[in-house]
């Protein structure tokens, strides 16, 4: 009898064991197989509330539409830089498998350092093809863009009007434009200065013309030049001083732009430490320009650009206001007074706020069939205007968002819209604040109760398996 229960037991002990075997394969395998979803197809979300581990849309649509293979090296020496840098190339090659990575010691491997010319720690150097590029920010906006420069045919073309007392590109002073020169350079833009009194014509490779700031008037044959550019589809920037250039401000006014013969004052400038006629801008129109844009620019001296209404400019123009100022300013038209420091609004004669400053003009088809008797679904003018050319000056040009504004502008008139500016995240993290009732609760449930509960569960089944053993 005794030998039939120890029988009887072994036999059910080795059952057990067998199902338990079993069961450990089967959870075994389900693993493997979870593991080789995971592996083949990845899925990353960011929770942080700055989305500081996450791709701006604007790199991800880089990644998205790109048709050659790019290999990224970069010599790090071991690191917290080289973490962040690797974690930050891994974001690329999630995105896209035409990024390939590759993370190298130049201390280790010297022979590979010599090869690729790297002469300081920390370079990232791009190719694609014969095509190469190296950089030394580890910034989203730089890799991107050192993308972009290894993978497109051609470099665009900035031409900068000149002769009329415009800012200089090679001016390195507090007035001087060189911080736009190199913002654009960086952004693989060809910049080039332009005489039209001594061309026939605005050069058939002009992706983008910029007119800023000019002192004198444009003389007749060279607004004839830029009208016959816009004809065939040009593309326009003109940022304009206040009581300045006559000539383009009347040419403007055929493409629904009326630039006021005035100067904008702001109260709330004066708040934030400027001057009064340095006007703040925190509204912005809707427009693939402003799009995801909302931080502050400031303008010295800015004067008043409005849009035409009506029928007419609906029919002919796409109109948008780009920036405009709050309802605390006005665009004064009583020059003497405000050279005497007595500016003050007078109704029925000065602009009330919100006073626009920027705006953006597409040509309709029908447009161009009043332009140039053709109805044109492509090549139509882009023409953008701002009431201020100082915004980005060496001395402005990184303050708040005004260079970012600007690069924007460019990138769309250039109908290159992956290169929208990507702003520096916040990785500032935002400490959470809880009241002292908050604070019992979450010790009491989390340090307390969860973990009593975890024992008595685990209590509860260890006498239950005791009574049925």
């Amino acid at each position: 009898m005794a030998s039939k229960k120890f029988k009887s037991e072994s036999s059910r002990r080795l059952q057990f064991g067998a199902n338990a075997l079993i069961y450990s394969l089967v959870v075994l395998a389900i693993l493997v197989v979870i593991q080789l979803i995971a592996y083949r197809h990845t899925k990353r979300f960011d929770l942080t509330e700055n989305k500081i581990h996450s791709l701006s849309a604007q790199s991800v649509k880089v990644l998205k539409n790109l048709k050659k293979d790019v290999t990224i090296k970069a010599f790090m020496r071991e690191g917290k830089d080289k973490e962040k840098v690797a974690e930050l190339l891994d974001l690329y090659a999630y995105h896209s498998k035409k990024i390939h990575t590759e993370i190298i010691d130049p201390d280790r491997h010297p022979g590979v350092a010599k090869q690729y010319n790297v002469k300081n720690y920390g370079t990232l150097v791009f190719l694609c093809g014969d095509r190469k590029e190296k950089i030394l920010q580890h910034t989203e906006e730089a890799i991107t863009n050192a993308i972009v420069k290894v993978t497109q045919k051609h470099r665009k073309k900035i031409y900068f009007l000149t002769g009329h007392g415009e800012k200089g590109l090679k001016d390195t002073g507090k007035d001087g434009y060189s911080q736009v020169k190199k913002a654009l350079q960086d952004k693989n833009y060809e910049v080039k200065p332009l005489l039209l009194t001594r061309n026939t014509g605005v050069p058939k490779d002009c992706d983008v013309l910029v007119i800023a700031g000019p002192q004198v008037e444009l003389l007749k044959h060279e607004l004839t030049s830029i009208q016959d550019y816009l004809k065939r589809g040009g593309h326009l920037l003109v940022m304009l001083n206040p009581y300045t250039a006559v000539g383009l401000v009347n040419m403007l006014k055929n493409y629904g732009f009326i630039v006021g013969d005035n100067m904008i004052v702001d109260k709330l400038s004066r708040v934030l430490g400027g001057s009064y006629l340095m006007p703040v801008v925190i509204k912005y129109g809707s427009h693939p320009i402003t799009r995801n844009f909302n931080m502050m620019t400031f303008y010295p001296t800015a004067r008043s650009v409005q849009v035409m209404k009506g029928k007419t400019a609906e029919t002919n123009f796409s109109l948008t206001v780009l920036a405009e100022t709050g309802k605390a300013s006005w665009a004064e038209t009583d020059r003497k007074m405000l050279e005497a420091g007595k500016a003050q609004f007078d109704k029925g004669k000065d602009l009330p706020g919100p006073v626009p400053l920027a705006a953006v003009c597409t040509v309709t088809p029908e447009g161009m069939a009043q332009l140039t008797g053709k109805l044109r679904e492509k090549k139509r003018p882009r023409i953008v205007v701002v009431g201020d050319p100082d915004f980005v000056t060496n001395s402005y040009f990184a303050l708040s968002g005004n260079g970012i504004f600007f690069t924007n502008i460019v990138n769309w008139l250039a109908e290159e819209g992956v290169l929208i500016a990507i702003p520096p995240k916040n990785t500032e993290s935002q400490p959470l604040t809880l009241t002292r009732h908050q604070g019992l609760f979450s010790f009491w449930v989390n340090v307390v109760a969860i973990p009593l509960i975890i024992i008595i569960i685990g209590f509860v089944v260890y006498i239950r398996r005791r009574i049925t053993g």
